[in-house]
């Protein structure tokens, strides 16, 4: 799965669980491939005064997001890009957060550094208030069906294409939206736990022989550039619906 995509998710997640029952699950806090954060909050004038602060911890963001008086965070990315090749460059996905006050919204960019000798990242998190913020918070639906609809669309595809391992793959992350997940301590429902799993298995976008580089060379050879262009493009878009309404909507 996408690091940054799901490192955002994570946070997002986190942020919800504890602004509602004061709990961390270190499961969303720990981060395999990040080795450290920093968190730079915006100044902010509500009933006093709140300056810029910097917390070096998730367990200390979350702590002051609630200080500060934040009611919920949620994850927005683009669920397109012009060029598929950009999500395996660091910093090449486009996502954000979005923290709600009751006197107003923040955005929280994210940029990642990396560090040769110990081939982790570490992620700078920045807030900036937003002047204008929109009237209603934004809202996702259920993509299941479609989905799983487009994930056999792209089976076919990568079939015709002869790319079994994609096939296999596309095939796996159908099954994970049938999975039959138990109710999870209170968090996600199992709606919300096997759109991420799928989105998971059908992530192809990275490895060293991404979809975006074979799936590309056999479209062309065999003459499906058309349906492989338009499916991938779908398949990025189902991803990041997928996971926008799993970390939202519960």
């Amino acid at each position: 799965m996408n690091g940054e995509l799901m490192n955002l998710l994570n946070l997002t997640l986190a942020a919800k669980q504890y602004l509602r029952t004061g709990e961390i699950r270190e499961s969303l806090v720990v981060s395999e491939w990040i080795e450290g954060y920093d968190f730079n909050f915006a100044e902010r004038t509500s009933e006093k005064e709140l300056p810029a602060a910097r917390v070096e911890t998730v367990e200390g963001w979350l702590k002051e997001l609630k200080d500060r008086g934040a009611t919920d965070v949620k994850l927005m990315a683009d669920d397109h890009v012009e060029d598929e090749s950009v999500l395996l460059s660091l910093n090449g996905t486009p996502c954000c957060l979005i923290c709600f006050y009751d006197d107003g919204v923040t955005v929280w960019n994210k940029r990642y550094f990396y560090n040769l000798v110990s081939k982790k990242c570490h992620a700078g998190m920045t807030e900036r208030v937003l002047p204008a913020p929109p009237q209603d918070k934004p809202s996702f639906k259920d993509v299941s069906q479609d989905m799983a609809a487009l994930l056999e669309r792209l089976r076919v595809l990568a079939q015709k294409l002869e790319l079994s391992q994609f096939a296999f793959r596309f095939h796996a992350a159908q099954k994970k939206l049938q999975a039959n997940f138990v109710e999870a301590d209170g968090a996600m429902r199992p709606v919300h736990r096997r759109l991420l799993a799928a989105a998971a298995e059908a992530y192809v976008f990275d490895g060293e022989e991404p979809w975006t580089a074979v799936g590309r060379e056999a479209a062309e050879k065999k003459g499906l550039l058309e349906p492989y262009e338009s499916l991938t493009k779908d398949l990025y878009r189902g991803i990041v619906l997928s996971c926008l309404y799993a970390a939202n909507e519960w």
